[in-house]
């Protein structure tokens, strides 16, 4: 054993499987000759890490479907009992790993447990929350939403903006507070980059941020998928001479939306791939072709578009595969992942209060038998193609370790 090699720590947020996978993907890229790599994932994502060489523990964590529900309500993701106890436990493995850089995914009490422990840390987190990158003021899917045209709500939102902010801000800073630290300004931007460094899971082409700190660094996509076996009726459905949908909405995208979608897919010439990610379908919904998981990147490649809820966890493997996207939309998040695919002319969105049959049908028309969508999606995945992920992510390491990537002022909250 190489008694040099630095010690990295991962948390993966167990949320939603991207807060898994992009850390996932980082760790495997790495020589366990170089480093020596400590895991820790909620129970159910530890079976991908059988025969790794990786040190793996299980992290508690809150339930996803508890953080999506705080989210539909407007609620922040986590509450502050739910971020000391979370500060406990990092604080327990910090203590006997005692990481070089310990490293999270959406872990939002890292910045308290890290510093408390004096242990150098970088946040994985979207470059559209950073404080450089353009600024969306988009209201996201709330139960008012659901009754109020959200375009007749969203004048109000830019100017109460900073108030909801602050109400997600809260549960951290009572936190912080409690262990004497000064409280983050009432900006989910600065409360998602508190970090010694932040590491975008992302290109710089697809979503600019200029004047960029030396601190944060772009890893490419971070891409990786399960190995997942394909159904017994994809040969079948390779003959079908049909242009293909590919519909994924993932473990958080909106099931309720399925009906309309695929009443509007029905009323197209088009061969429809549903992947259900192991959900309930609601009533009314049915595809020719279904299947729990489906190999995304191939399904994704010998689609003409792919549906997804327009996070970047369902954008990023399409725009790669050259595919355009329709995102439905309904968290913060999903939004501004979705803004950025709109402004960059590789998809279109329909948020999920809006997503009728009639207004899906005609973007999927608009996606289908407009040729600048396939075309931009095309030149979008030569660019993706340049970002290596493992490449990136070692050169950071290799900058961190040696002192050429400068940490941040801890705790500054500073904007640009």
């Amino acid at each position: 054993m190489n008694l040099s090699r630095k010690r990295v720590l991962f948390f993966a947020e167990g949320a939603t499987m991207a807060h898994f996978v992009r850390p996932f993907a980082l760790a495997d890229a790495l020589d366990p000759d170089e480093y020596e790599i400590f895991f820790y994932t909620p129970r159910r994502y530890l079976p991908y890490l059988e025969n790794k060489s990786f040190t793996v523990g299980e992290l508690a964590s809150a339930p996803g479907e508890q953080m999506l529900a705080n989210m539909a309500r407007g609620a922040p993701m986590f509450s502050a009992d739910v971020l000391r106890n979370y500060v406990r436990e990092d604080r327990e493995v910090i203590r006997a790993v005692r990481p070089d850089l310990t490293i999270g995914d959406l872990r939002l009490s890292l910045p308290v447990s890290a510093r408390l422990e004096d242990a150098r840390f970088a946040m994985i987190m979207n470059a559209y929350w950073s404080p450089w990158a353009k600024r969306y003021a988009i209201l996201p899917e709330i139960p008012l939403t659901r009754f109020v045209p959200p375009r007749m709500l969203a004048p109000v939102y830019r100017k109460t903006e900073r108030l909801t902010y602050a109400v997600h801000v809260g549960p951290i800073n009572t936190v912080r507070k409690e262990n004497g630290m000064p409280a983050l300004p009432p900006d989910l931007r600065l409360m998602y980059t508190d970090a010694d460094f932040v590491l975008y899971p992302d290109i710089p082409e697809f979503i600019p941020t200029p004047g960029l700190p030396g601190n944060h660094r772009y890893v490419g996509i971070c891409e990786w998928a399960a190995k997942v076996q394909k159904p017994d009726w994809w040969d079948r459905m390779m003959a079908d001479p049909r242009p293909r949908v590919f519909v994924t909405l993932g473990s958080s995208g909106p099931v309720k939306v399925l009906p309309a979608l695929l009443r509007a897919l029905a009323g197209l010439p088009v061969s429809v791939l549903l992947s259900t990610s192991g959900r309930d379908l609601p009533p009314g919904a049915s595809a020719t072709w279904v299947a729990p998981l489906l190999p995304f990147t191939e399904t994704a490649s010998v689609s003409s578009v792919v549906v997804s809820h327009g996070g970047s966890g369902g954008l990023y493997p399409a725009m790669a595969a050259g595919t355009p996207v329709l995102g439905i939309p309904s968290n913060a998040d999903q939004h501004l992942s979705t803004a950025f695919l709109q402004d960059n002319g590789a998809g279109l969105g329909v948020r999920v209060e809006e997503a009728s049959e009639s207004r899906l049908r005609r973007a999927l028309e608009e996606l289908l038998f407009e040729p600048r969508y396939r075309a931009r999606a095309r030149e979008w995945a030569a660019v993706y193609a340049r970002h290596d992920s493992g490449t990136l992510f070692r050169e950071f390491l290799r900058d961190a370790f040696t002192g050429r990537a400068a940490s941040a002022t801890a705790g500054t909250g500073r904007e640009p």
